[in-house]
């Protein structure tokens, strides 16, 4: 259940560093804590928060309905003992606070080296493995559940001809995806699996993150984006993409499906990144370059990992 605390009638601020900032600074004194000099680590679908104080990371969430999906998320992959993000015990979960819902959880140690693509091919094979919970049942996957709402609510970001094309293209590739023959089981999967979703700890532990796209689907949607790192954005060489596919078991490039969930990645990439336009000039340089790069398949994909 989200306990609701807040001091705007329920209806939420536009969500944006400024407004989030304020958020985390009354969740912090509702549950006694000092939010002063907090460090924002992203900003996004959540905003993310390190408290200076605290060993604690608060996620403050943009839609209502995912929170508590993470929290069943974190409790099934705790009880199985799978090297991921924790939960604060001690602080109350899903609690609304101006609108938007409050997550607390345990601040990962994090040393180096950053992981690398080979270690994100071991995390998922393991994930893989895991047996489903049995009080819960995990949404099915949606390839773009997000895309045709941020193309709307992103205003003067795109013109006119862009929320066309992105619209067009959406409708194409969602009927290609859904004809895909796909090789592998299907179960749970992260969803969402990519680098900026891994972390180290300092005794060498790679741990995941981030569980609001956990679904229940094909499993080559969260293996295809090692592929689409190697292939479509040139952001590892060929001898460690080996090592990767030798490390999960299966290659997919050697699917047919490939292609379009290289396709259906863009995109979503796009329109994640569209949702932060006017953050900075470098955002605002990288939409443009997605967006234009999205017209034309055949050219490379020299896409900055923002």
């Amino acid at each position: 259940m989200v306990s609701s605390i807040g001091r705007s009638g329920g209806v939420a601020r536009p969500f944006v560093p400024a407004v989030t900032r304020s958020i985390l600074d009354h969740a912090c004194y509702l549950n006694g804590l000092d939010g002063a000099g907090a460090a924002l680590l992203r900003h996004g679908e959540n905003a993310i928060y390190q408290l200076a104080s605290d060993p604690v990371i608060v996620r403050i969430s943009r839609h209502a309905d995912v929170p508590q999906h993470e929290v069943v998320v974190a409790r099934w992959l705790a009880d199985l003992d799978f090297p991921a993000a924790r939960l604060l015990g001690n602080l109350p979960q899903l609690q609304q606070v101006d609108g938007y819902v409050i997550t607390w959880w345990e601040l990962i140690d994090e040393a180096p080296p950053r992981p690398r693509f080979v270690d994100l091919a071991l995390a998922l094979r393991r994930l893989h493995e895991l047996p489903p919970p049995q009080n819960y049942t995990f949404p099915e996957f949606d390839p773009m559940p997000r895309v045709l709402s941020r193309v709307a609510a992103a205003g003067s970001a795109l013109s006119d001809a862009d929320r066309e094309f992105l619209t067009a293209r959406h409708d194409a590739l969602r009927g290609a995806f859904e004809s895909l023959s796909f090789q592998l089981d299907r179960g749970p999967i992260h969803g969402d699996a990519h680098l900026g979703n891994l972390m180290r700890r300092s005794n060498r532990t790679v741990v995941v993150i981030d569980f609001e796209a956990f679904m229940w689907g094909p499993r080559e949607w969260d293996v295809s984006v090692i592929a689409a790192a190697h292939k479509a954005f040139d952001w590892m060489e060929a001898d460690e993409y080996h090592r990767c596919v030798a490390a999960y078991g299966w290659d997919p490039l050697t699917w047919d499906g490939f292609m379009t969930t290289r396709a259906v990645r863009e995109l979503n990439m796009v329109t994640w990144l569209v949702q932060r336009a006017g953050e900075s000039a470098d955002v605002d340089r990288e939409i443009a370059l997605r967006l234009a790069d999205l017209r034309n398949d055949d050219l490379p994909r020299r896409w900055r990992q923002l």
